[in-house]
């Protein structure tokens, strides 16, 4: 169990990476591509095709499929996501970029956190990175539902 001063430091900690990554979105207008879309792209970019599917993405993203759907229509409609027949169930869609949707990763607000980590020293870096991919993996580990 962590004493009261360790605690505070965590939860200090855990807001500053929570800043951090509100600061990175610094354009936030409606016209403008909002942090789900962003996460949306950068999936889309990454995963294989068959896995490029509504369900698929709310799976990794953790949540549920109206959201995604109402993202993945925003992105459809300004030209960065293009949409086919899924030859494996008739239900659903596979989802590509478009050139434009990949023109617009190139600009990915989130490589300005790629950029303050590469000014880091390399096992400052590493360190970061370890940790990281190690609450990313275990997200319920210690944590008390209410």
């Amino acid at each position: 169990m962590r004493n009261g001063s360790e605690m505070k430091s965590d939860i200090a900690s855990a807001i500053l990476l929570e800043k951090i990554i509100r600061d990175t979105y610094v354009r936030k207008s409606s016209g403008e591509i909002q942090p789900l879309q962003w996460s949306i792209l950068r999936y889309l970019e990454r995963a294989p095709e068959l896995h490029r599917t509504i369900t698929w993405i709310a799976r990794f993203l953790a949540i549920t499929h109206a959201p995604v759907i109402r993202a993945v229509n925003t992105l459809h409609k300004r030209g960065l996501v293009a949409q086919k027949d899924n030859p494996d169930d008739a239900r659903s869609k596979i989802l590509s970029l478009t050139e434009e949707g990949l023109e617009s990763l190139k600009s990915d607000p989130i490589l300005g956190v790629v950029q303050r980590m590469q000014t880091l020293p390399e096992r400052e870096r590493l360190q970061l990175r370890k940790t990281i991919r190690a609450l990313a993996m275990n997200p319920e580990n210690g944590v008390t539902r209410q």
